[in-house]
């Protein structure tokens, strides 16, 4: 009988799995109306891109994730927040976009 309070070096590490980030829509929403807006001005939706990636990594990493494992849930994400931003601009052209805070967005 082993004592599972009793610290053993052959024990494996725990290994941290981390919430798919390609299922997290509602902030991949959030990002992309912004990244959206942004559209316009290419220099402030490259940073808004970095420092929204750049985050997504901090948090992951200080969940315990390891790198390779959090640059693929950063890609991931990231081809989310692209498809959401392709569905705003079809929306946008097809005259549907509404932001339920403001109105009409753009």
């Amino acid at each position: 009988m082993s004592d599972l309070f009793t610290w053993r070096s052959d024990r494996p590490n725990c290994v941290v799995l981390p919430y798919p980030q390609a299922k997290r829509i509602g902030k991949a929403r959030k990002y992309a109306l912004t990244a959206y807006r942004l559209e316009g001005e290419p220099r402030r939706l490259a940073s808004y891109r970095v420092r929204m990636r750049n985050e997504l990594l901090r948090m992951l990493d200080e969940g315990g994730v390891d790198n390779d494992a959090a640059l693929a849930q950063a890609d991931d994400f990231d081809r989310l927040v692209n498809r959401e931003v392709d569905r705003l601009r079809t929306m946008d052209r097809l005259g549907l976009l509404l932001d339920e805070r403001e109105g009409e967005a753009g």
